[in-house]
């Protein structure tokens, strides 16, 4: 890991949080606004070749398109020689899946305003053409309410009129049947799969797998050969079925699973923060040294943003005129990617206890701050 700079632009970098494969995570202060932030920073020279380099590219520009109350925002962007700085919204409660593993299995309560917030999510990137591609645990942080929020969108994709993808990606207990089929597949209801499985491993504390052996784990998941606990209720267990049925032209829709019996009473949660355009399609272009956009938008985005012209704020922000600064209420912790066929027989969770101790001195640090509130635009 290179050096970390200690500030870059109006941000404090306090300390690392989390690492992945190609970047490592800080948490960032402003010093203005007196705000924590997540900050992706992106060393250039991890990103050595133009698949990598596109791929980067396209995370920034569908996560600049997205403004729900489900996803991480994206608050910020800056280079310099070395490095890409891309600054998020810092959820203090971390990610999903530790939260399980602290926790244990949610009780079917819990459960329910969290998937309802996360199908909601997912039916809100749909509308837009966008496939996530890797829904899972990890890739769900907690804000300070406890609310989920989608992140990562390293994997995410535009589909096109049939919704089909050709790329299996994701995290093979997550992935579809049609995802490693080998075949092209429909992005949109291989997420619908996936938050089948987020689902059962926040009720049941595990995942529907036995198998730990890949082409063996594969069978599993193209058979849809999984056991639903009988401590669940019948509505529960019904919700889990429909979203993780194998066939996938009879498997519930994002909008038939938010209408299911088990959910239709679940109130929506009203606390959840969400944070307002702040950054332009002009300053992405400018970011990535591009004189015109090389997103290619699907005709749904185009629609949308057609529409968004008719709002005179709306057209500014496009153009890169008018870019508010914006405040945010939260504070996040991020941890390490992890994958895991149980996620209660972790064998590596012992081998991670610094990690949370450096992040448990961080949020120490932290403690002392008021969360801020949003500003509304």
């Amino acid at each position: 890991m290179s050096k970390i700079p200690h500030k870059i632009g109006p941000y404090i970098l306090r300390g690392v949080i989390g690492e992945g494969a190609f970047s490592h995570v800080v948490l960032a202060f402003h010093e203005t606004q007196k705000t924590y932030y997540a900050c992706k920073i992106v060393p250039k020279a991890r990103l050595s070749s133009s698949s990598l380099e596109e791929r980067f590219e396209e995370e920034i520009r569908i996560n600049q398109q997205l403004h729900h109350p489900g996803v991480v925002g994206l608050i910020d962007i800056i280079k310099d020689e070395t490095n890409y700085y891309v600054v998020m919204e810092f959820c203090p409660n971390g990610e999903l899946f530790q939260f399980i593993v602290d926790r244990g299995r949610l009780s079917e309560a819990e459960a329910k305003p969290k998937i309802k917030m996360i199908l909601d999510t997912v039916r809100y990137l749909h509308s837009l053409g966008i496939s996530h591609r890797d829904l899972k645990p990890e890739n769900i942080l907690l804000d300070q309410y406890g609310n989920p929020k989608v992140s990562d969108f390293g994997l995410s994709r535009f589909v096109g009129p049939d919704n089909l993808v050709s790329t299996p990606c994701g995290s093979p207990c997550y992935a579809s049947p049609e995802c490693i089929s080998g075949q092209n597949y429909n992005g949109l209801t291989s997420d619908v799969w996936s938050c089948g499985v987020v689902l059962f491993a926040m009720v049941t504390g595990q995942l529907p797998w036995t198998k730990r052996n890949q082409s063996q784990l594969f069978e599993q998941i193209r058979n849809g050969d999984y056991t639903i606990p009988n401590f669940l209720s019948v509505q529960c267990a019904s919700l889990i079925s429909g979203l993780m049925t194998v066939d996938s032209e009879e498997r519930l829709t994002v909008e038939q699973a938010l209408h299911h019996q088990w959910l239709i009473q679940t109130p929506n949660l009203e606390s959840a923060s969400f944070v307002a355009p702040c950054i332009s399609m002009k300053r992405i272009d400018d970011f990535f040294d591009k004189s015109v956009s090389s997103l290619r938008l699907p005709a749904t985005m185009q629609r949308k943003i057609s529409c968004d012209a008719f709002s005179f704020e709306s057209t500014l922000r496009q153009i890169g005129v008018n870019e508010p600064e914006v405040k945010v209420r939260k504070k996040v912790r991020k941890v390490l990617c992890r994958r895991s066929v149980k996620i209660e027989e972790r064998p590596d969770i012992e081998q991670e206890v610094h990690q949370e101790k450096r992040i448990k001195k961080i949020k120490k640090r932290i403690t002392k701050y008021k969360p801020q509130e949003v500003i509304e635009a």
